[in-house]
Parts: structure tokens; C-alpha cells; sequence
């Protein structure tokens, strides 16, 4: 018994002629035929009094159909609520960021794509980078913000800016007064550094030879914290240029002889069912925002 056999069960009883039956479900009168026979096999029970021109329920029909409506009925509620759902989930897109980059990009990415899809919802998550492809393998995240490369052959990404470094060092610094500076000439520095996950933290030590720099005892969770570690003076760090606050008075962001640079991408899983809005979203986002 399934499903399509309840309907052409009540399509019969309520029509009480197979032809008529057949044309409202779409199927020949024979197919029709057979399987209300099929059914009334399964059944052990005849179902409809058969003759020349007229059909009629039997008892035991009478005592099923509303039980079939309720069946079909409880069908219809799911196929309702499914739909609903596939609704929000369309209207809905999981974004995510890592921490050195959410803080300083999602605010003005969020106000873009708000301009341009009004009624699009999002849920926003800031997570470190190896959460976040975790997460969009696990078709739990829609796309993130990352930086390159990523090295997954289930991800596509297209690149949305370059984001260059700055030596963030406190006002008093002897190195302050300086335009650019060489990475070289900045060795024995105390080196500020976020904590083990973070890929700020990977980038920088890939920049700065670690044999040639110190690297101070402290770790830190946000940019934010360094920003006021180097305003103390207890060392310096590298600051990506969404984060830089230019009106800031207790430091000084300067150039690097090297130009080293995070280049950020929009990720998203390859077979994404929404694709082609990932390939949109990521002409919309191509750009640095503003610090």
C-alpha cells in the first residue's frame, strides 16, 4: 500500500466512476484499474461494487476513507511545512568570517548585501579558519570569508581583495618616525602575536623569521587586544589594513618594504545548490572594506 493508491482509492469513491477517476489523477483507466485491484488483493477485501454503469463503495471502504483522507490530509500539512521551510532556507545564508577578518569586513559586507537582497537573512558565524571549513564540508555554513590558499578540493573561491600589512608600533617607538621599514630591520623586536588557531598568527610567523625575532610571551585573542598591547609599548605587531585606525593617536601603522599581504576570498562547497548566488555574492564583495 502507498501513498498513490489511498488517492486513486478516494478519487473512485468520490467520483464513483474509474474514468473520471483516471482523468483527475492523471493516469490511464486501466493503469487506474489495476491498481485499485492490486490494492484491494493486498487488502484481502473488496473495496467497490463494480457495475456496467455505476460503482459503489463497499462497507469496508466506507470505514477507510476517512482514515485515507487523514492519511493524505497529514501529507498534504508536510509537503506544506516542507515547502515553507525550503522557502527560509532560500531567503536564508550562513556567512562566515575569522576573527582578524569579521570584526573589520562583515559589518560593511552585511550593509552591501542587504542593499541588494532586502529580504535575504543571515546568520552570521566567526569562527577560526579550520572551524569554518569544517563547517562548510559539513554543509553547515553556506560560504566564508578565508584566506588564501585553501587547500581543499571540495571548496571553490574567488579572491575579493588583497589586504597588505602594516608594522603597528607605539608613538614613542624609536621605529615611528619611519614612512616604510624593511621586515629585516626589525628583527630582536618583541613580536605580538594572536593565539595557536589563528591564521593571523601563522601568516605572521611565515613573514617573520622566527629565528630572527622574539617572540614576546603573550598571546592574544583579538587584534583588538594587541592594539592595546602596542599602545602600552610592550611590543609591536602586524596589523592588516581593514583593522588600521588611522585617527588612532597612540600609534603609528607603517608601511613594509616587502608589501606582504593576505589575499581574502569568498569560499563556498563546489556543489553548492546555490552556486550561482555565491558566484553573485562574490562580485558584490569584491572589494576592501573600509577600516
Amino acid at each position: 500500500m502507498n501513498l498513490r493508491d489511498l488517492s486513486y482509492l478516494v478519487a473512485v469513491a468520490e467520483l464513483r466512476n474509474f474514468s473520471q477517476a483516471a482523468d483527475q489523477c492523471s493516469i490511464g483507466q486501466p493503469t487506474l484499474s489495476t491498481q485499485i485491484k492490486k490494492l484491494e488483493d493486498y487488502l484481502g477485501v473488496d473495496l467497490f461494487v463494480r457495475e456496467k454503469n455505476n460503482v459503489e463503495i463497499t462497507e469496508t471502504c466506507r470505514e477507510i476513507l476517512p482514515i485515507a483522507h487523514r492519511i493524505l490530509d497529514d501529507v498534504r500539512s508536510i509537503r506544506q511545512i516542507a515547502a515553507h521551510a525550503s522557502d527560509r532556507h532560500r531567503n536564508m545564508l550562513s556567512l562566515g568570517a575569522f576573527p582578524s577578518l569579521a570584526s573589520y569586513a562583515l559589518p560593511e559586507y552585511v550593509f552591501r548585501i542587504k542593499q541588494h537582497y532586502p529580504d535575504l537573512k543571515l546568520q552570521l558565524d566567526e569562527e577560526k579558519t579550520h572551524s569554518l571549513i569544517a563547517l562548510l564540508l559539513d554543509k553547515k555554513l553556506d560560504a566564508a570569508l578565508l584566506a588564501l590558499p585553501v587547500e581543499h578540493e571540495a571548496l571553490e573561491s574567488r579572491t575579493l581583495f588583497e589586504d597588505p600589512f602594516t608594522l603597528a608600533v607605539c608613538t614613542d617607538h624609536p621605529l615611528a618616525d619611519l614612512e616604510e621599514v624593511d621586515l629585516n630591520l626589525v628583527a630582536k623586536e618583541n613580536l605580538l602575536l594572536l593565539d595557536e588557531g589563528h591564521c593571523l598568527r601563522d601568516q605572521a610567523l611565515k613573514l617573520c623569521n622566527p629565528s630572527r625575532f622574539v617572540e614576546h610571551d603573550f598571546r592574544a585573542s583579538s587584534l583588538e587586544t594587541l592594539r592595546f598591547m602596542v599602545k602600552n609599548g610592550v611590543g609591536v605587531t602586524l596589523m592588516p589594513s581593514v583593522a588600521v585606525q588611522p585617527e588612532d593617536q597612540d600609534i603609528r601603522y607603517i608601511n613594509i618594504h616587502q608589501r606582504p599581504s593576505r589575499t581574502i576570498a569568498l569560499v563556498w562547497l563546489r556543489n553548492h545548490p546555490r552556486a550561482e548566488l555565491m558566484e553573485t555574492l562574490a562580485g558584490l564583495l569584491a572589494y576592501k572594506p573600509q577600516p
